[in-house]
């Protein structure tokens, strides 16, 4: 225990500034883009089936590890906080609801993991809220499991076959909206600010555009935009790999 409590002492007297853009983040970008190349480029390569189970559980198994262990540091070192630490983010919902998607390749599942996945996701890694990194490794895990979770979304895409369809917005949105609902009164309950619903994240995000509650509009609104691109995107992906069958 003596040992425990020094270690903890030591690492809450190191804190982590979060610099944006700098050199931190800029590398953890480039190997995140590195590793969606590489895997765009040769995924036709990949030795693993389309309907092999093995892999969906050992990503599963990843993104579940990487949440669960960032929770187990936290509480070790004095971070961890009810306020703010519960799986209510909409990522780390996000975790549990592409855990389902992999591994019963569940079609609604699916749809709010390419909503939550890519738009949310791709915001936490290219601007995220700094708060969150009170020391060095609590950045390292949320570029992670958040790249984890786009990873996902690429895999189900192109090696499962499952898409994403315009028609499917509506309901995706309004079960958002649902989820937006719940936590809503978990945060009045709690005093908490999860999925940011009370208080804007200290983010540069440029979709975050107004105060409270306009800002979480403009979100929604902006997040529609981007799917749609991303759908896109997803149906330019999936022509070539039908292609290349």
């Amino acid at each position: 225990m003596p040992s425990l409590v020094g270690s903890e002492m030591c690492i809450r007297d190191s804190p982590y500034t979060f610099d944006l853009f700098g050199n931190d983040h800029i590398l953890s970008i480039i190997l995140i883009i590195i590793f969606y190349v590489l895997f765009l480029c040769f995924n036709e390569k990949i030795g693993i089936k389309n309907k092999s189970e093995i892999f969906p559980i050992v990503l599963s198994f990843i993104i579940l590890s990487l949440d669960i262990s960032e929770d187990i540091i936290r509480y070790i070192t004095g971070y961890y906080s009810i306020e703010k630490d519960l799986p209510l983010q909409l990522c780390t919902i996000g975790i549990y609801v592409a855990v389902i998607a992999l591994l019963k390749k569940n079609q609604i599942a699916f749809e709010l993991i390419f909503y939550w996945g890519l738009v949310g996701a791709s915001q936490a890694i290219l601007t995220p809220d700094s708060d969150l990194f009170e020391l060095k490794i609590f950045f390292m895990y949320s570029q992670a499991y958040h790249s984890a979770l786009i990873f996902s979304v690429l895999w189900l895409v192109i090696k499962c076959n499952m898409r994403m369809q315009i028609e499917y917005i509506p309901r995706v949105v309004l079960i958002t909206n649902l989820v937006v609902v719940v936590i809503s009164v978990i945060n009045y309950l709690l005093d908490s600010n999860y999925m940011f619903l009370r208080v804007k994240p200290n983010s540069v995000s440029p979709f975050l555009i107004g105060d409270w509650p306009v800002y979480i509009i403009m979100v929604q609104f902006f997040s529609i935009v981007i799917v749609f691109l991303f759908i896109k995107i997803q149906d330019l992906l999936f022509l070539q790999v039908s292609s290349k069958q």
